[in-house]
């Protein structure tokens, strides 16, 4: 009899220490197999209670009750299996798990990487246009970096007009192509346009099946990314980024290539303010025309430029009849209208080369350089003719005028300093409004040289 109770003792503390083992194992599993451990854990320990109950009392009855014993006993061990069992299916789901997570880190570690990199790219970028307010020079960096970043084969740029609305091509592109050297210009009804009317992005990975290029209009053009530059939801231009061949946008690319724009369009705004601030600083408002300041300076550079390649230079000093008459009787809406009909006079009678200037009030000047005196008279009279046909009707009333011309030219050898050509020139204006306007009179070569 002792020894049966200490055999039994023997056996219930190994299955306490079994017991307490697995159920470590069972809450260690807790998370991944959590009903399926504590399931077999409750049947070892259920059988295992059982399988004492049935021991202690095989001591006082007959031995047959023992194969009961035995069946729970078996079934505790059925119970240790499963929660070991469960535990390395645990452990094995662990294992996957740690695999995934660093798999998911390394891929969070590459995207934050190829981010840093966007982000020094664009911070390079954006110093780069930075750099120059010269509007030609930052559409260059543009697309040069358009190209880069897309990988592409020809990048175009198109800045809107302010003064026109439109869409203006400033041939500023970017080409590692010799079959697209150059993308085509925007058509009213086409992707460029379209683009900058809804201010939204366009990914065509494949033109030959597009809409907007039915008929095959470009055969070298496969695909094109046209991307507006948007800043303060305002349209300052569009930028077209194209392939010779079918292209996939991935999402970095496109990223880059939104950044990209969003930068430039900064970038093309300041440049912009700053060429229409320089241009103002030097454009007479009401005409248009160039002022006093920006006419002075001209002069002085064609002078040299005169001397230097041994080129004669014309001076015509202009000036409106009657403005002031003009003002007292109509108003100065309609003297305003007559000085504009003016400027337009001029530059519809002067070259490309020629600057004609509104000096101020009711005077202008035009300079032509490289103008011998017979071929300025010619312009001088053109000029005459052509305010004397204009009319400016101004609150239902005609305005007429005409203008009184002095004209001086120079050869390269007569040419001494700025104020000297200037007084001929003026000399020369008042003999035509002393002689009663409407009239051109020329400095005679003889008289000038003589006053020099």
């Amino acid at each position: 009899m002792p020894s049966s109770f200490s055999l039994l003792a023997f056996q219930i503390l190994v299955a306490v220490l079994g017991l307490l083992l697995v159920g470590r194992l069972t809450f260690r599993v807790y998370a991944y197999r959590s009903w399926q451990a504590f399931a077999f854990f409750g049947l070892a320990a259920v059988s295992l209670l059982f399988a004492a109950i049935v021991h202690l009392s095989a001591i006082f009855s007959p031995p047959g009750n023992m194969a009961v014993g035995h069946i729970f006993e078996t079934l505790a061990a059925i119970g240790f299996i499963g929660v070991l069992w469960e535990n390395m299916r645990a452990d094995q789901q662990r294992h996957k798990d740690s695999q995934k997570l660093m798999e998911q880190w390394r891929l969070a570690s590459n995207l934050a990487q190829k981010r840093n990199r966007e982000l020094e790219i664009l911070s390079e970028i954006t110093r780069e246009m930075a750099s120059s307010l010269n509007l030609r020079e930052v559409l260059q960096a543009v697309v040069d970096r358009a190209l880069q970043i897309g990988v592409a084969d020809a990048v175009t740029v198109y800045v809107f007009n302010r003064d026109t609305g439109e869409l203006k091509d400033y041939q500023v592109s970017a080409s590692v192509s010799e079959r697209l050297v150059r993308l085509p210009s925007p058509r009213s009804d086409g992707l460029t346009a379209t683009v900058a009317k809804t201010g939204q992005a366009a990914f065509i990975t494949d033109t030959q099946r597009h809409p907007f290029f039915s008929g095959n209009p470009y055969p070298d053009l496969h695909a094109i990314a046209s991307l507006p530059l948007r800043l303060d939801e305002e349209t300052v231009g569009v930028m077209n980024v194209g392939y010779i061949r079918p292209h996939e946008f991935d999402d970095g690319e496109m990223r880059l290539l939104n950044s990209l724009a969003g930068a430039a369009a900064l970038a093309v705004r300041n440049a912009s303010l700053h060429e229409r601030i320089a241009k103002l600083a030097v454009t007479d408002e009401l005409t248009g025309l160039a002022n006093r300041r920006r006419f002075l300076d001209a002069v002085r550079a064609e002078m040299q430029r005169a001397r230097r390649y041994e080129r004669p230079l014309t001076l015509l000093m202009v000036d409106l009849d009657r403005l002031k008459q003009i003002n007292d009787q109509n108003g100065h809406a309609a003297g305003d209208a007559m000085l504009r009909g003016v400027a337009q006079c001029l530059r519809a009678c002067v070259r490309e080369t020629d600057l004609p200037a509104r000096l101020g009030g009711d005077e202008f000047a035009v300079l032509l350089p490289e103008t011998p005196r017979e071929a300025a008279l010619s312009i001088a009279e053109r000029i005459r003719a052509a305010v004397e046909s204009f009319s400016a009707v101004v609150d239902g009333a005609t305005i007429r005028s005409t203008v009184s011309i002095g004209l001086v030219s120079r050869e390269a050898g007569e040419l001494q300093d700025l104020p000297t050509l200037i007084h001929l020139a003026d000399d020369a204006l008042y003999k035509s409004k002393t002689s009663g306007r409407n009239a051109v009179t020329a400095i005679d070569p003889a008289v000038s040289s003589k006053k020099d």
